[in-house]
Order: structure tokens, then C-alpha cells, then sequence
């Protein structure tokens, strides 16, 4: 057949408009973070994980001794173990140095990108701005979400196989939905601040050095404050143990209401998008 009487066969696949390219960035981000010294700290971040771990397995075991009588009762003051709502939440917030510092993974993601210019050559592809900030939040929650949700709801697991009949799982169901929120909205709101500040900083190094200077700063005013202020709700270190009492109905730590402290950790949050919104534009096509 002749060139001249070739036509173009019509292409009968199914075209996807909007491609996971958030996903692509995630899993690449994880993978690539991970050669660094982030599995050393995930080694430290869960030794409070063990410890804990084991206050279950001896509470367990020392109430099955005190069903056997009064002269199989431990002369310790293991009676003072409790799992409950206040364990959880205990756990959870006594993890925000590790968290603070495996979000340092953060530091770098953007100012990386934006250091080597790479943010034209993202943009060039079919990856919008929302795709983008999709991507590298994913590698930051992943990673912030392996010293709070996972220990968290393996610590919960352990108490229920450890318990030796469902009154603990009828009574405690809603725990793992509480650490969940809790976990979103912690490593959410710290880990979208550290992104910002990445967007905003010459280098990784700098934001890490913003980021933990930010934090111990608003803590540090937190702590000069008079006792019962409210000045405290300023500081995302105080927000996120404020928070972890009203998600599991445990005494406040601060005198500014709970509420407040998660409509201020949501308030961090947006302000971190409209910050990186105004650092991170998208390549703009002229027709």
C-alpha cells in the first residue's frame, strides 16, 4: 500500500486523565529516605515501645497471680500498673522527640528540590501542585506514622491477646480509632510544618535547624508563661499532648481547652499548605 494511502488507526485504550503520580513520588521519597540513618533511629523510637510492652505482660500475669489468692500476690508495686486510656496516651506523647526527629526526614524533600532546581522538571510531567504536596507528605506521615500508629496499635493488640477474656476489648474498643486521630492530626500538622519550613529554606540543614528552633521556642514561651495562662496553646508540642486528651478522654495537661488545641494544630496545618502553595507554583504553559 502506498505511504500516501496509510491512515492513523484510531487508539482505543482507556486514557487516565489524572495518573498517581502522588504515588510515584511517595514510594520513591520512602525508598529513598530510608538509606539514611532513619533505621537506627526507628531502633531507638521503639525501645519505649518495649518497655511498655512489657508493663503489659506483667500486669497480665501479676492479675492471674491475684486471682490464686492472696499468697500468690508479688510484694512490688506492680498493683500501681494500669492499661488504660492514660497508658495509651502516655505512650503516644512521650514519643515526640522521636517523632520530631524522624520528621527530619522532611527537611530535605523540598528544599532539595528547589536547591538543584528539579521543581521545573516534576512540573514538565502531568503532576500538578496538589500531586506534589501529596507525594512528599506521604513520605513523611509513613514515616512519622512508624513511631506513633504502629507501636500504638501493636501495643493495643498485645493487651487484647494478653487478656484473658473480651472484657478489656468491650470496654477499650475505641482506642485504636484514638490513636489513629491522634497519629493524623500530629504527624499531619508537624509534618506539613517541616515541609513548609523546607520550602521556605536554602538547604535541608537550615530547615532542620528552623524546624527544632521553632518548636523549642514556642515551647520555651510556653514554659516562661504564668502557671494556669493559656499562652501554652502557641506551642505544637503542648498541642499535640492537649489533643491526645480529648481524643482519649484523659485529664488536659493545660488549662486552654482541648478543642482549642486541635482547631489551633488544624490552624498550623493550613497555614504550612498556603506557605508551601506560595513557595512551590507549577511550571505555567504558554499557548
Amino acid at each position: 500500500m502506498p505511504v500516501y494511502e496509510e491512515v492513523y488507526r484510531s487508539w482505543k485504550g482507556r486514557l487516565i486523565e489524572r495518573p498517581r503520580t502522588w504515588w510515584v513520588i511517595a514510594r520513591t521519597g520512602v525508598r529513598l529516605v530510608w538509606r539514611r540513618v532513619v533505621g537506627f533511629l526507628l531502633v531507638l523510637a521503639y525501645i519505649p515501645f518495649l518497655v511498655r510492652d512489657a508493663q503489659i505482660i506483667i500486669f497480665s500475669r501479676f492479675s492471674r497471680f491475684e486471682e490464686m489468692g492472696p499468697e500468690a500476690q508479688l510484694p512490688t508495686d506492680l498493683s500501681m500498673l494500669s492499661v488504660d486510656a492514660d497508658f495509651f496516651a502516655d505512650f503516644l506523647t512521650g514519643q515526640w522527640l522521636f517523632l520530631m526527629l524522624i520528621l527530619l526526614t522532611g527537611a530535605g524533600l523540598i528544599a532539595s528540590d528547589r536547591r538543584f532546581r528539579a521543581l521545573p522538571l516534576y512540573f514538565s510531567k502531568p503532576v500538578s501542585f496538589w500531586d506534589y504536596l501529596g507525594g512528599k507528605t506521604l513520605i513523611v506521615f509513613a514515616y512519622g506514622c512508624l513511631v506513633t500508629l504502629i507501636p500504638g496499635l501493636l501495643l493495643f493488640l498485645t493487651k487484647v491477646l494478653m487478656a484473658e477474656d473480651s472484657t478489656f476489648l468491650r470496654e477499650y474498643w475505641w482506642i485504636p480509632l484514638s490513636i489513629a486521630g491522634w497519629s493524623v492530626l500530629a504527624v499531619g500538622a508537624l509534618g506539613l510544618l517541616v515541609l513548609a519550613l523546607s520550602a521556605v529554606a536554602k538547604g535541608p540543614r537550615p530547615a532542620a535547624i528552623y524546624f527544632f528552633t521553632l518548636l523549642f521556642l514556642l515551647e520555651a514561651i510556653r514554659g516562661l508563661a504564668p502557671s494556669g495562662s493559656d499562652v501554652g496553646i502557641i506551642s505544637p508540642l503542648a498541642l499535640i499532648s492537649q489533643s491526645a486528651s480529648l481524643l482519649f478522654g484523659t485529664a488536659p495537661p493545660y488549662p486552654f481547652p482541648a478543642g482549642a488545641g486541635v482547631f489551633v494544630l488544624v490552624f498550623f496545618a493550613a497555614a504550612s499548605v498556603v506557605v508551601l502553595r506560595s513557595q512551590v507554583r507549577p511550571t505555567e504553559v504558554v499557548r
